[in-house]
């Protein structure tokens, strides 16, 4: 076995190893498939949402009830996984917090509307149900 030989040999199994490192990582990244909520659940989580109405607690109370919805849901909890919206609402709680007194209640109201987007995203939509009483005909 001459060098040559040995130098591609030696590059077609570190890129068959890339090729399996990436498709490992696309496996890993890929989205969750959210389990669905009952209707109870769901209604719980609507009426959690209303409750928030104070604006020096609201932030921390939307990241809590938010943080429940996503558990629910079995979405992982871990900071890096959450979605992009919610780490983004988080970044941008702190810097509100840290900000000006004239500023802050502007940036809070942003914060609630970011975690709100997460919040219906992640409840996603009513599920449908047929009026009461009402019968399928079957052809």
């Amino acid at each position: 076995m001459d060098v040559v030989t040995l130098i591609v040999e030696a590059f077609i199994v570190l890129w068959v190893v890339a090729v399996v490192v990436g498709i490992v990582r696309a496996i890993r990244a890929r989205p969750r498939r959210l389990a669905p909520l009952p209707d109870q659940t769901r209604n719980r989580f609507e009426v959690g949402w209303e409750r928030i109405d104070e604006p020096q607690w609201a932030i921390g109370e939307a990241d809590s009830l938010v943080l429940a919805l996503l558990s629910a849901r079995g979405h992982p909890l871990d900071h890096t996984r959450l979605p992009r919206e919610m780490q983004q609402a988080r970044h941008d709680a702190s810097a509100a917090a840290n900000g000006r007194p004239r500023d802050r209640t502007e940036a809070m109201r942003q914060v609630l509307l970011q975690y709100r987007s997460v919040f219906e995203q992640m409840l996603g939509p009513k599920p449908r149900q047929a009026a009461p009483g009402t019968r399928r005909e079957v052809a």
